[in-house]
């Protein structure tokens, strides 16, 4: 099964975040959420998510794809 990487940071523009990591999952594809800088981020519209682990806590190696959202 494919896994993907989504790293985010404060200030993301959630649709791009929430929609990648809904689609993905719903197609079977493994998703990690990690946050630059803590688990919990704040979105461009002040919408909080909670990541599954930091970015310091995963290794690129273990991915098949990276996925960088946008944001402010």
């Amino acid at each position: 099964m494919a896994k993907i990487l989504v790293t985010i940071s404060n200030g993301f523009e959630e649709i791009e975040a929430v929609s990648i990591i809904d689609i993905c999952r719903r197609a079977g594809i493994e998703v990690v959420t990690a946050g630059v800088e803590d688990r919990v981020l704040i979105g461009a519209h002040s919408i909080k998510i909670e990541m599954d682990k930091r970015v310091d806590e995963v290794k690129s190696s273990d991915f098949d794809m990276i996925v960088l959202p946008g944001g402010l």
